[in-house]
């Protein structure tokens, strides 16, 4: 397959193909070089998986101010609200709360003690806190509003994942 029909149909760069074949993207086919990208590239790494849906093509308008009379009363598209609402309920809980290890290191670094559960209990309420301050800057309905919580948070005592969970970051805690 011509190397600009397949760039053309995945939506990427002609340049941007050619240097993913050099790192073995099978470009026999469409479909082919779909699921190589898939399994091979970050999804953060790709437009699709930007917050706010990437590059649109479009020239960058700035948006108009609230205090400007002559701006419309809605100054973003629903598009843009559902981008940001995706990114802070399901992309930011998971960056910031699924890792619980940098919270250790950072409360370590100062020379804070703290044990594993009283960590994973304090970003648990670092969630809860961050998850009512999402809701209401987003005025969204409490009762129809899901978070993606992380999966260490989910974790209790005697679930199967919570020693290996409390092992990880009591080395994390320990270390010099």
């Amino acid at each position: 397959m011509e190397m600009k029909i397949l760039a053309q149909q995945l939506g990427i760069s002609h340049q941007m193909a050619n240097r993913l074949k050099r790192q073995g993207m099978d470009c026999s086919s469409l479909a082919a070089a779909q699921a190589w990208r898939k399994a091979n590239i970050d999804p953060f790494r790709s437009k699709t998986g930007r917050i706010g849906g990437g590059n649109t093509g479009k020239k960058y308008q700035p948006k108009q101010s609230k205090e400007d009379a002559s701006a419309p009363d809605e100054i973003y598209t629903a598009e843009e609200i559902n981008g940001v609402k995706k990114a802070l309920t399901k992309i930011i809980p998971g960056l910031w709360f699924g890792q619980i290890g940098w919270l250790g290191t950072a409360l370590r670094e100062r020379g804070i003690k703290v044990t594993a559960e009283q960590l994973i209990e304090a970003q648990s309420v670092l969630f809860m806190i961050y998850m009512s301050e999402i809701t209401d800057y987003l005025e969204l309905d409490e009762d129809k509003t899901f978070f993606e919580i992380p999966s260490a948070l989910m974790a209790r005592p005697g679930d199967e994942i919570y020693p290996s969970l409390i092992a990880s970051l009591n080395q994390i805690l320990s270390k010099e």
